[in-house]
Protein backbone atom coordinates (compact mmCIF):
# COMPACT_ATOMS: atom_id res chain seq x y z
CA UNK A 1 0.00 0.00 0.00
CA UNK A 2 2.72 2.40 0.90
CA UNK A 3 4.79 2.59 -2.66
CA UNK A 4 0.88 3.10 -4.35
CA UNK A 5 0.26 6.27 -2.02
CA UNK A 6 4.13 6.92 -2.79
CA UNK A 7 3.61 6.56 -6.38
CA UNK A 8 0.21 8.89 -5.84
CA UNK A 9 1.57 11.10 -3.79
CA UNK A 10 4.45 11.73 -6.67
CA UNK A 11 1.98 12.10 -9.39
CA UNK A 12 0.24 14.86 -7.39
CA UNK A 13 3.68 16.58 -6.72
CA UNK A 14 4.36 16.96 -10.15
CA UNK A 15 0.74 18.46 -11.18
CA UNK A 16 1.30 20.52 -8.71
CA UNK A 17 4.22 21.89 -9.49
CA UNK A 18 3.21 22.12 -13.31
CA UNK A 19 0.31 23.86 -12.03
CA UNK A 20 1.71 26.41 -9.89
CA UNK A 21 0.37 24.52 -6.59
CA UNK A 22 2.91 24.13 -3.54
CA UNK A 23 4.56 20.67 -3.09
CA UNK A 24 4.28 20.88 0.47
CA UNK A 25 0.91 20.91 0.58
CA UNK A 26 0.43 17.68 -0.30
CA UNK A 27 0.02 14.69 2.39
CA UNK A 28 3.03 13.75 3.72
CA UNK A 29 3.53 9.85 2.43
CA UNK A 30 4.49 8.74 5.85
CA UNK A 31 0.45 10.26 6.97
CA UNK A 32 -1.90 7.14 7.96
CA UNK A 33 -4.77 7.93 6.32
CA UNK A 34 -7.60 8.00 8.75
CA UNK A 35 -10.77 6.41 7.93
CA UNK A 36 -13.87 6.97 9.28
CA UNK A 37 -17.09 4.56 8.72
CA UNK A 38 -20.92 4.44 9.26
CA UNK A 39 -23.39 1.50 8.53
CA UNK A 40 -27.14 1.93 9.19
CA UNK A 41 -29.22 -0.55 11.39
CA UNK A 42 -32.05 -0.69 8.87
CA UNK A 43 -35.10 -3.38 7.83
CA UNK A 44 -36.45 -4.66 4.59
CA UNK A 45 -39.41 -2.38 3.46
CA UNK A 46 -42.99 -2.85 4.09
CA UNK A 47 -46.48 -0.45 4.44
CA UNK A 48 -47.00 -1.04 8.11
CA UNK A 49 -46.40 1.53 10.41
CA UNK A 50 -44.41 -0.63 12.88
CA UNK A 51 -42.38 -4.09 12.28
CA UNK A 52 -44.69 -6.84 13.39
CA UNK A 53 -44.06 -9.25 16.79
CA UNK A 54 -43.31 -11.84 14.11
CA UNK A 55 -40.97 -10.23 12.20
CA UNK A 56 -38.91 -8.97 15.19
CA UNK A 57 -38.96 -12.64 16.69
CA UNK A 58 -37.39 -13.45 13.25
CA UNK A 59 -34.84 -10.49 12.50
CA UNK A 60 -33.48 -10.85 16.60
CA UNK A 61 -33.35 -14.62 16.04
CA UNK A 62 -29.44 -15.54 16.77
CA UNK A 63 -29.18 -16.01 12.73
CA UNK A 64 -31.83 -13.15 11.86
CA UNK A 65 -31.41 -9.95 10.11
CA UNK A 66 -30.67 -7.55 12.93
CA UNK A 67 -28.79 -9.89 14.63
CA UNK A 68 -26.37 -10.24 11.81
CA UNK A 69 -25.91 -6.40 11.20
CA UNK A 70 -25.21 -5.80 14.85
CA UNK A 71 -22.91 -8.89 14.82
CA UNK A 72 -21.00 -7.29 12.26
CA UNK A 73 -20.17 -3.96 14.07
CA UNK A 74 -20.95 -3.77 17.86
CA UNK A 75 -17.25 -3.08 19.26
CA UNK A 76 -15.80 -1.71 15.95
CA UNK A 77 -14.89 1.59 14.85
CA UNK A 78 -17.98 2.10 13.02
CA UNK A 79 -20.85 4.55 13.40
CA UNK A 80 -24.15 2.74 13.72
CA UNK A 81 -27.22 4.63 12.30
CA UNK A 82 -30.13 3.59 13.89
CA UNK A 83 -33.48 3.13 12.55
CA UNK A 84 -35.97 5.03 15.27
CA UNK A 85 -38.26 2.20 13.31
CA UNK A 86 -36.75 -0.60 15.40
CA UNK A 87 -36.80 0.85 18.59
CA UNK A 88 -40.87 2.12 18.61
CA UNK A 89 -41.54 -1.18 17.30
CA UNK A 90 -39.76 -3.73 20.01
CA UNK A 91 -40.95 -0.83 22.61
CA UNK A 92 -44.39 -0.28 21.29
CA UNK A 93 -45.18 -4.07 22.02
CA UNK A 94 -44.75 -3.83 26.41
CA UNK A 95 -45.09 -6.89 27.70
CA UNK A 96 -45.95 -8.77 24.42
CA UNK A 97 -42.59 -8.23 22.77
CA UNK A 98 -40.52 -10.77 21.62
CA UNK A 99 -37.75 -11.75 24.11
CA UNK A 100 -35.45 -12.18 21.54
CA UNK A 101 -35.72 -8.56 20.64
CA UNK A 102 -35.56 -6.89 23.97
CA UNK A 103 -32.74 -8.76 24.69
CA UNK A 104 -31.68 -7.51 21.39
CA UNK A 105 -32.19 -4.16 22.34
CA UNK A 106 -30.35 -3.98 25.39
CA UNK A 107 -27.31 -5.44 23.78
CA UNK A 108 -27.27 -2.32 21.20
CA UNK A 109 -27.47 -0.48 24.57
CA UNK A 110 -24.01 -1.86 25.67
CA UNK A 111 -22.00 -0.98 22.15
CA UNK A 112 -19.03 1.62 22.51
CA UNK A 113 -19.52 2.47 18.89
CA UNK A 114 -21.09 5.86 18.02
CA UNK A 115 -24.60 5.97 17.48
CA UNK A 116 -26.70 8.99 15.65
CA UNK A 117 -30.55 8.51 14.23
CA UNK A 118 -31.45 7.85 10.69
CA UNK A 119 -34.81 9.35 9.70
CA UNK A 120 -37.43 7.28 10.47
CA UNK A 121 -38.12 4.13 8.35
CA UNK A 122 -35.02 5.31 7.15
CA UNK A 123 -36.72 8.02 5.24
CA UNK A 124 -35.95 9.25 1.56
CA UNK A 125 -35.62 12.80 3.13
CA UNK A 126 -35.24 14.98 -0.33
CA UNK A 127 -38.22 12.64 -1.83
CA UNK A 128 -40.58 14.98 0.19
CA UNK A 129 -38.89 18.10 -0.08
CA UNK A 130 -38.49 17.44 -3.91
CA UNK A 131 -42.30 16.96 -4.21
CA UNK A 132 -43.08 20.13 -2.93
CA UNK A 133 -42.96 19.86 1.10
CA UNK A 134 -41.00 22.76 2.90
CA UNK A 135 -39.61 20.03 5.50
CA UNK A 136 -38.69 16.56 4.85
CA UNK A 137 -41.04 14.17 6.64
CA UNK A 138 -41.43 13.17 10.60
CA UNK A 139 -43.58 11.54 12.29
CA UNK A 140 -46.46 13.62 14.01
CA UNK A 141 -46.95 11.00 17.14
CA UNK A 142 -47.42 7.33 18.02
CA UNK A 143 -49.41 7.52 20.38
CA UNK A 144 -52.34 5.62 19.09
CA UNK A 145 -50.61 2.69 18.62
CA UNK A 146 -49.65 2.43 22.71
CA UNK A 147 -52.03 -0.20 24.66
CA UNK A 148 -51.87 0.61 27.91
CA UNK A 149 -52.67 -3.10 28.55
CA UNK A 150 -49.25 -3.62 27.78
CA UNK A 151 -47.56 -1.66 30.26
CA UNK A 152 -47.31 -0.96 33.93
CA UNK A 153 -49.80 1.89 35.00
CA UNK A 154 -48.58 5.51 35.66
CA UNK A 155 -47.92 6.11 39.42
CA UNK A 156 -50.31 8.55 41.01
CA UNK A 157 -48.28 10.95 42.97
CA UNK A 158 -51.65 12.69 44.32
CA UNK A 159 -52.63 9.36 45.70
CA UNK A 160 -52.54 8.60 49.54
CA UNK A 161 -51.67 4.95 49.97
CA UNK A 162 -54.48 3.75 52.78
CA UNK A 163 -52.69 0.70 55.43
CA UNK A 164 -54.15 -2.55 55.13
CA UNK A 165 -54.12 -5.67 57.37
CA UNK A 166 -54.18 -8.17 54.77
CA UNK A 167 -52.42 -6.67 51.41
CA UNK A 168 -54.34 -8.28 48.46
CA UNK A 169 -52.50 -10.16 45.79
CA UNK A 170 -52.02 -8.46 42.23
CA UNK A 171 -50.01 -8.47 39.49
CA UNK A 172 -46.64 -7.08 40.08
CA UNK A 173 -46.54 -4.28 37.76
CA UNK A 174 -42.80 -4.62 37.78
CA UNK A 175 -42.99 -7.66 35.47
CA UNK A 176 -44.47 -4.77 32.99
CA UNK A 177 -42.41 -1.88 31.13
CA UNK A 178 -43.35 1.44 31.96
CA UNK A 179 -45.70 3.21 30.05
CA UNK A 180 -44.51 4.79 27.34
CA UNK A 181 -45.03 8.27 25.47
CA UNK A 182 -43.94 9.33 21.70
CA UNK A 183 -41.34 10.22 22.92
CA UNK A 184 -39.43 7.87 24.56
CA UNK A 185 -40.70 5.17 21.91
CA UNK A 186 -37.66 6.58 19.63
CA UNK A 187 -35.45 7.93 22.74
CA UNK A 188 -32.06 6.64 22.31
CA UNK A 189 -28.81 8.00 24.15
CA UNK A 190 -26.89 8.79 21.00
CA UNK A 191 -23.43 10.00 20.84
CA UNK A 192 -24.65 12.30 17.75
CA UNK A 193 -27.43 14.06 16.81
CA UNK A 194 -29.41 15.82 13.86
CA UNK A 195 -27.31 14.41 10.86
CA UNK A 196 -29.35 14.17 7.96
CA UNK A 197 -28.53 11.52 5.49
CA UNK A 198 -29.93 11.81 2.42
CA UNK A 199 -30.24 8.63 0.02
CA UNK A 200 -26.88 8.96 -1.91
CA UNK A 201 -27.12 11.30 -5.06
CA UNK A 202 -30.09 12.81 -4.61
CA UNK A 203 -30.31 16.23 -3.29
CA UNK A 204 -30.86 19.23 -5.14
CA UNK A 205 -29.38 22.54 -3.66
CA UNK A 206 -32.92 23.97 -1.97
CA UNK A 207 -32.79 20.49 -0.04
CA UNK A 208 -30.39 22.08 2.10
CA UNK A 209 -32.45 24.82 3.78
CA UNK A 210 -35.06 22.05 3.82
CA UNK A 211 -33.22 20.17 6.12
CA UNK A 212 -31.99 22.46 8.62
CA UNK A 213 -35.50 23.74 8.32
CA UNK A 214 -36.50 19.92 9.59
CA UNK A 215 -34.08 20.26 12.78
CA UNK A 216 -31.19 18.66 11.21
CA UNK A 217 -27.28 20.61 11.63
CA UNK A 218 -25.40 18.17 9.94
CA UNK A 219 -25.60 16.30 6.67
CA UNK A 220 -24.07 13.24 5.07
CA UNK A 221 -23.10 13.54 1.08
CA UNK A 222 -21.74 11.25 -1.53
CA UNK A 223 -18.99 13.11 -3.26
CA UNK A 224 -20.44 12.82 -6.51
CA UNK A 225 -22.99 15.09 -4.94
CA UNK A 226 -20.50 17.76 -3.85
CA UNK A 227 -17.98 20.01 -5.83
CA UNK A 228 -15.05 20.37 -3.30
CA UNK A 229 -11.88 22.48 -3.48
CA UNK A 230 -8.78 20.39 -4.41
CA UNK A 231 -6.80 18.68 -1.63
CA UNK A 232 -10.23 18.96 0.44
CA UNK A 233 -10.58 16.72 3.67
CA UNK A 234 -13.81 14.25 4.28
CA UNK A 235 -15.45 17.60 6.36
CA UNK A 236 -16.49 20.58 4.39
CA UNK A 237 -19.30 23.23 4.97
CA UNK A 238 -21.79 24.00 2.30
CA UNK A 239 -23.46 27.20 3.38
CA UNK A 240 -22.29 27.36 6.20
CA UNK A 241 -23.99 23.57 7.34
CA UNK A 242 -21.27 20.96 8.13
CA UNK A 243 -21.19 18.31 6.12
CA UNK A 244 -19.16 14.79 5.79
CA UNK A 245 -18.27 13.83 2.13
CA UNK A 246 -18.40 10.07 1.62
CA UNK A 247 -16.23 8.79 -1.08
CA UNK A 248 -17.80 7.35 -3.77
CA UNK A 249 -15.15 4.90 -4.82
CA UNK A 250 -14.19 3.92 -1.37
CA UNK A 251 -17.95 3.18 -0.65
CA UNK A 252 -18.19 1.45 -4.07
CA UNK A 253 -14.83 -0.74 -3.08
CA UNK A 254 -16.17 -1.21 0.57
CA UNK A 255 -19.03 -2.44 -0.90
CA UNK A 256 -17.47 -5.39 -3.15
CA UNK A 257 -15.64 -5.77 -0.44
CA UNK A 258 -18.58 -7.14 1.99
CA UNK A 259 -20.67 -8.97 -0.69
CA UNK A 260 -17.57 -10.91 -2.14
CA UNK A 261 -18.60 -14.17 -1.94
CA UNK A 262 -15.45 -16.76 -2.44
CA UNK A 263 -11.91 -16.22 -0.54
CA UNK A 264 -10.20 -15.10 -3.46
CA UNK A 265 -12.94 -12.11 -4.88
CA UNK A 266 -12.63 -11.21 -1.37
CA UNK A 267 -9.06 -10.84 -1.27
CA UNK A 268 -9.01 -9.41 -4.43
CA UNK A 269 -11.71 -6.72 -3.56
CA UNK A 270 -9.64 -5.94 -0.31
CA UNK A 271 -6.71 -4.83 -2.37
CA UNK A 272 -8.67 -2.77 -4.63
CA UNK A 273 -10.54 -1.38 -1.84
CA UNK A 274 -6.70 -0.86 0.26
CA UNK A 275 -5.72 1.11 -2.82
CA UNK A 276 -8.80 3.13 -3.04
CA UNK A 277 -8.72 4.67 0.38
CA UNK A 278 -4.87 4.87 0.00
CA UNK A 279 -5.66 7.30 -3.14
CA UNK A 280 -9.19 9.36 -1.97
CA UNK A 281 -5.98 10.12 1.06
CA UNK A 282 -3.23 10.64 -0.72
CA UNK A 283 -5.31 13.62 -3.00
CA UNK A 284 -6.10 15.60 0.37
CA UNK A 285 -3.97 18.42 1.51
CA UNK A 286 -2.70 18.72 4.88
CA UNK A 287 -0.43 16.10 7.58
CA UNK A 288 -4.12 14.20 8.59
CA UNK A 289 -5.54 13.23 5.59
CA UNK A 290 -9.64 12.08 6.35
CA UNK A 291 -11.58 9.44 4.19
CA UNK A 292 -15.23 8.63 5.39
CA UNK A 293 -17.03 5.91 3.68
CA UNK A 294 -20.62 4.00 4.31
CA UNK A 295 -21.81 0.47 4.36
CA UNK A 296 -24.51 -0.45 2.37
CA UNK A 297 -27.30 1.61 2.57
CA UNK A 298 -30.42 -1.13 2.22
CA UNK A 299 -30.56 -4.42 4.28
CA UNK A 300 -28.35 -6.87 3.51
CA UNK A 301 -30.12 -10.26 2.34
CA UNK A 302 -27.60 -12.54 2.18
CA UNK A 303 -24.77 -12.85 4.66
CA UNK A 304 -21.27 -10.59 3.77
CA UNK A 305 -18.12 -10.35 5.28
CA UNK A 306 -18.68 -7.30 6.77
CA UNK A 307 -16.62 -8.49 9.81
CA UNK A 308 -13.83 -10.01 7.90
CA UNK A 309 -13.59 -6.58 6.31
CA UNK A 310 -13.46 -4.38 8.99
CA UNK A 311 -11.35 -6.72 10.62
CA UNK A 312 -8.85 -6.39 7.14
CA UNK A 313 -8.87 -2.44 7.19
CA UNK A 314 -8.38 -2.18 11.19
CA UNK A 315 -4.91 -4.59 10.16
CA UNK A 316 -3.86 -2.93 7.27
CA UNK A 317 -1.05 -0.74 7.84
CA UNK A 318 -1.05 3.02 7.50
CA UNK A 319 -4.79 3.02 7.70
CA UNK A 320 -6.34 4.14 11.19
CA UNK A 321 -9.60 4.20 12.41
CA UNK A 322 -11.71 7.03 13.68
CA UNK A 323 -14.75 8.15 14.67
CA UNK A 324 -16.84 10.12 12.55
CA UNK A 325 -16.82 13.25 15.31
CA UNK A 326 -12.90 13.14 14.90
CA UNK A 327 -13.99 13.00 10.79
CA UNK A 328 -16.30 16.24 11.51
CA UNK A 329 -13.59 18.16 13.34
CA UNK A 330 -11.20 17.72 10.49
CA UNK A 331 -10.10 21.63 8.73
CA UNK A 332 -12.59 22.04 6.53
CA UNK A 333 -12.87 23.92 3.71
CA UNK A 334 -16.05 25.43 1.19
CA UNK A 335 -17.93 22.96 -1.04
CA UNK A 336 -21.05 23.23 -2.85
CA UNK A 337 -23.56 21.01 -4.02
CA UNK A 338 -23.57 19.25 -7.56
CA UNK A 339 -27.55 19.15 -8.40
CA UNK A 340 -28.56 15.53 -8.24
CA UNK A 341 -32.84 15.31 -8.61
CA UNK A 342 -34.88 12.50 -7.69
CA UNK A 343 -36.45 10.51 -10.54
CA UNK A 344 -39.55 12.35 -11.96
CA UNK A 345 -41.59 9.36 -11.91
CA UNK A 346 -41.26 8.82 -7.82
CA UNK A 347 -41.47 12.67 -7.20
CA UNK A 348 -44.86 12.55 -8.89
CA UNK A 349 -45.79 9.52 -7.09
CA UNK A 350 -44.79 11.19 -3.34
CA UNK A 351 -46.42 14.39 -4.64
CA UNK A 352 -50.05 11.92 -4.81
CA UNK A 353 -49.31 10.71 -1.35
CA UNK A 354 -48.83 13.84 0.26
CA UNK A 355 -52.14 15.54 -1.16
CA UNK A 356 -53.94 12.30 0.05
CA UNK A 357 -52.11 12.97 3.68
CA UNK A 358 -53.25 16.69 3.37
CA UNK A 359 -56.87 15.18 2.67
CA UNK A 360 -56.82 13.12 5.40
CA UNK A 361 -55.67 15.94 8.04
CA UNK A 362 -58.49 17.87 6.71
CA UNK A 363 -60.52 15.10 7.59
CA UNK A 364 -59.47 13.89 10.87
CA UNK A 365 -60.64 17.52 12.34
CA UNK A 366 -63.98 15.63 12.79
CA UNK A 367 -62.88 12.86 14.71
CA UNK A 368 -62.53 13.08 18.64
CA UNK A 369 -59.00 11.86 18.47
CA UNK A 370 -57.80 13.02 15.04
CA UNK A 371 -54.22 11.93 15.91
CA UNK A 372 -55.08 8.47 15.87
CA UNK A 373 -55.93 8.95 12.67
CA UNK A 374 -52.89 11.00 11.29
CA UNK A 375 -50.52 9.61 13.55
CA UNK A 376 -50.61 6.09 12.09
CA UNK A 377 -51.53 7.24 8.10
CA UNK A 378 -48.13 9.21 8.48
CA UNK A 379 -45.60 6.84 9.51
CA UNK A 380 -47.47 4.63 6.81
CA UNK A 381 -46.29 7.50 4.03
CA UNK A 382 -43.06 7.06 6.16
CA UNK A 383 -42.11 3.57 5.58
CA UNK A 384 -43.27 4.10 2.31
CA UNK A 385 -40.78 6.35 1.34
CA UNK A 386 -38.01 4.11 3.51
CA UNK A 387 -35.00 4.05 0.96
CA UNK A 388 -34.97 0.02 1.28
CA UNK A 389 -38.14 0.91 -1.52
CA UNK A 390 -34.68 1.38 -3.41
CA UNK A 391 -34.61 -1.47 -6.38
CA UNK A 392 -38.24 -2.25 -6.60
CA UNK A 393 -40.21 0.33 -8.38
CA UNK A 394 -42.71 -1.38 -9.38
CA UNK A 395 -43.59 -2.86 -5.88
CA UNK A 396 -43.17 0.74 -4.55
CA UNK A 397 -45.77 2.10 -7.44
CA UNK A 398 -48.37 -0.99 -6.21
CA UNK A 399 -47.88 0.29 -2.65
CA UNK A 400 -48.53 3.89 -3.08
CA UNK A 401 -51.54 3.25 -5.66
CA UNK A 402 -52.67 1.37 -2.34
CA UNK A 403 -51.91 3.96 0.01
CA UNK A 404 -54.03 5.94 -2.54
CA UNK A 405 -57.12 4.38 -2.25
CA UNK A 406 -57.04 3.55 1.32
CA UNK A 407 -57.06 7.53 2.06
CA UNK A 408 -60.08 7.67 -0.45
CA UNK A 409 -62.04 5.19 1.81
CA UNK A 410 -60.83 6.79 4.92
CA UNK A 411 -61.98 10.21 3.63
CA UNK A 412 -65.21 8.23 2.56
CA UNK A 413 -66.14 6.86 6.08
CA UNK A 414 -68.35 9.46 7.44
CA UNK A 415 -70.85 9.68 4.81
CA UNK A 416 -74.37 11.14 4.53
CA UNK A 417 -77.15 8.52 4.19
CA UNK A 418 -78.39 9.10 0.77
CA UNK A 419 -82.44 9.54 0.34
CA UNK A 420 -85.03 9.12 -2.73
CA UNK A 421 -87.05 11.77 -1.12
CA UNK A 422 -89.30 13.45 1.96
CA UNK A 423 -91.97 14.74 2.49
CA UNK A 424 -92.91 18.36 4.10
CA UNK A 425 -96.57 18.71 5.07
CA UNK A 426 -95.78 21.60 7.54
CA UNK A 427 -95.72 25.02 7.92
CA UNK A 428 -92.48 25.02 10.11
CA UNK A 429 -91.23 21.47 10.63
CA UNK A 430 -87.87 19.35 10.58
CA UNK A 431 -86.00 17.72 7.84
CA UNK A 432 -84.25 14.60 9.39
CA UNK A 433 -80.94 14.11 7.50
CA UNK A 434 -78.71 10.72 7.95
CA UNK A 435 -75.25 10.58 8.61
CA UNK A 436 -72.84 7.12 8.78
CA UNK A 437 -69.85 7.07 10.59
CA UNK A 438 -67.78 3.90 9.88
CA UNK A 439 -64.79 4.87 12.34
CA UNK A 440 -64.29 3.36 15.52
CA UNK A 441 -64.57 6.62 16.97
CA UNK A 442 -66.53 9.22 17.74
CA UNK A 443 -67.09 12.34 15.11
CA UNK A 444 -68.95 15.92 14.88
CA UNK A 445 -70.12 17.14 11.90
CA UNK A 446 -72.29 20.18 10.88
CA UNK A 447 -75.09 19.55 8.65
CA UNK A 448 -75.68 22.15 6.28
CA UNK A 449 -78.54 22.42 3.62
CA UNK A 450 -79.41 24.42 0.64
CA UNK A 451 -82.53 24.58 -1.27
CA UNK A 452 -82.22 25.58 -4.67
CA UNK A 453 -85.75 27.24 -5.06
CA UNK A 454 -87.24 29.36 -2.20
CA UNK A 455 -90.05 27.22 -1.83
CA UNK A 456 -88.56 25.92 1.73
CA UNK A 457 -86.16 28.31 3.95
CA UNK A 458 -83.70 26.96 5.99
CA UNK A 459 -84.18 28.32 9.05
CA UNK A 460 -80.59 26.55 10.92
CA UNK A 461 -78.26 26.69 7.83
CA UNK A 462 -75.37 24.51 10.05
CA UNK A 463 -76.80 22.08 12.33
CA UNK A 464 -74.30 20.33 14.55
CA UNK A 465 -74.37 16.30 15.10
CA UNK A 466 -72.11 14.17 16.99
CA UNK A 467 -72.20 10.17 15.31
CA UNK A 468 -70.63 7.36 18.12
CA UNK A 469 -68.29 5.28 16.64
CA UNK A 470 -69.91 2.36 13.99
CA UNK A 471 -72.97 3.97 13.86
CA UNK A 472 -75.44 6.61 11.85
CA UNK A 473 -76.64 9.42 13.59
CA UNK A 474 -79.98 11.58 12.26
CA UNK A 475 -79.88 15.32 12.80
CA UNK A 476 -82.79 17.55 12.46
CA UNK A 477 -83.00 20.69 10.47
CA UNK A 478 -85.44 23.79 11.05
CA UNK A 479 -87.08 24.64 8.11
CA UNK A 480 -90.15 26.33 7.12
CA UNK A 481 -92.78 26.21 3.91
CA UNK A 482 -93.46 28.99 1.78
CA UNK A 483 -94.73 27.33 -0.40
CA UNK A 484 -96.10 24.04 -2.36
CA UNK A 485 -93.85 21.99 -5.24
CA UNK A 486 -90.87 19.92 -5.26
CA UNK A 487 -87.40 21.32 -4.32
CA UNK A 488 -84.35 19.74 -4.65
CA UNK A 489 -81.89 20.06 -1.62
CA UNK A 490 -78.12 19.89 -1.69
CA UNK A 491 -76.87 18.44 1.53
CA UNK A 492 -73.16 18.91 2.44
CA UNK A 493 -71.39 17.94 5.73
CA UNK A 494 -68.28 20.05 7.00
CA UNK A 495 -66.22 20.01 9.95
CA UNK A 496 -65.81 23.13 12.59
CA UNK A 497 -63.32 25.20 10.36
CA UNK A 498 -65.46 24.78 7.17
CA UNK A 499 -64.12 21.78 5.25
CA UNK A 500 -66.05 19.04 3.20
CA UNK A 501 -66.08 16.06 4.29
CA UNK A 502 -67.27 13.69 1.88
CA UNK A 503 -69.70 13.73 -0.90
CA UNK A 504 -72.54 16.36 -1.08
CA UNK A 505 -76.06 14.94 -2.04
CA UNK A 506 -79.09 16.20 -3.85
CA UNK A 507 -82.26 15.21 -2.03
CA UNK A 508 -85.92 15.82 -3.40
CA UNK A 509 -88.18 17.36 -1.33
CA UNK A 510 -92.51 17.49 -1.20
CA UNK A 511 -93.29 20.59 0.40
CA UNK A 512 -96.95 21.10 0.92
CA UNK A 513 -97.47 24.67 2.64
CA UNK A 514 -101.03 25.34 4.48
CA UNK A 515 -101.56 21.32 4.98
CA UNK A 516 -101.40 21.22 8.50
CA UNK A 517 -103.82 23.58 9.80
CA UNK A 518 -106.90 22.44 7.75
CA UNK A 519 -105.44 19.28 9.09
CA UNK A 520 -105.37 20.19 12.48
CA UNK A 521 -108.70 21.67 12.40
CA UNK A 522 -110.40 18.79 10.84
CA UNK A 523 -108.78 16.82 13.63
CA UNK A 524 -110.22 18.82 16.18
CA UNK A 525 -113.78 18.62 14.69
CA UNK A 526 -113.70 14.91 14.51
CA UNK A 527 -112.50 15.25 18.36
CA UNK A 528 -115.20 17.88 19.24
CA UNK A 529 -117.72 15.99 17.64
CA UNK A 530 -116.59 12.15 18.78
CA UNK A 531 -116.87 13.88 21.93
CA UNK A 532 -120.13 15.61 21.48
CA UNK A 533 -121.91 13.17 20.63
CA UNK A 534 -120.82 11.17 23.38
CA UNK A 535 -122.08 13.20 25.90
CA UNK A 536 -125.46 14.36 24.18
CA UNK A 537 -125.71 10.40 24.23
CA UNK A 538 -124.80 10.30 27.59
CA UNK A 539 -127.32 13.18 28.76
CA UNK A 540 -130.07 11.70 26.96
CA UNK A 541 -129.50 7.99 28.79
CA UNK A 542 -129.97 9.65 31.95
CA UNK A 543 -132.92 11.75 31.37
CA UNK A 544 -134.41 8.27 29.97
CA UNK A 545 -133.85 6.80 32.69
CA UNK A 546 -134.86 9.41 34.96
CA UNK A 547 -138.39 9.54 33.17
CA UNK A 548 -138.53 5.46 33.87
CA UNK A 549 -137.50 6.12 37.43
CA UNK A 550 -140.54 8.40 37.87
CA UNK A 551 -143.16 6.28 35.77
CA UNK A 552 -142.31 3.73 38.30
CA UNK A 553 -142.84 6.15 41.39
CA UNK A 554 -146.59 7.43 39.96
CA UNK A 555 -147.63 3.39 39.91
Amino acid sequence: MRPVRAALALVLGLVGVAAGIPTASVAAEDAPVRLALAMPLVVPQSTTPFISGDALAQYTSPTGLLTRQLDAVIGRPVAIGIDPLILASIRVLGSAAPVTATAWLDRLATATNETFPLAYSDSDLTLATQAGNLTALVPLSLDFAIDPALFAPAPDATATPTPTPTPTPTLDAGALPALPTSETLVAWPYTLANIAWPRADSVVTPDLSALTATGYTTAILASGNVTREAGASASVTIDDVPVLVADDGVTSALSAATHALGVEEWQSAMDALTASISAAGAAQFGSQPTVFATLDRTAPLTSSRITDTLGSLQATVGITSVTMAEALATPTSAATIVDEPQDPDAVAHLARLLLAEQGEQRFAIVASDPGAITGERRLALLRLTSIAWQGNSAGWATATDDFVAASVDLRDSVQLVKSSGLNFAADRSSIPIYVKNSLDQAVTVYINVHPETALLAIEDPSVKLVIEPNSQGRGEVPAQALSNGAVQLTVTLTGPSGEVIGTPTRTKVNVAAGWETPVVLAFAVFVFGVFGFGIVRSILKRRRSASADVSVTDD
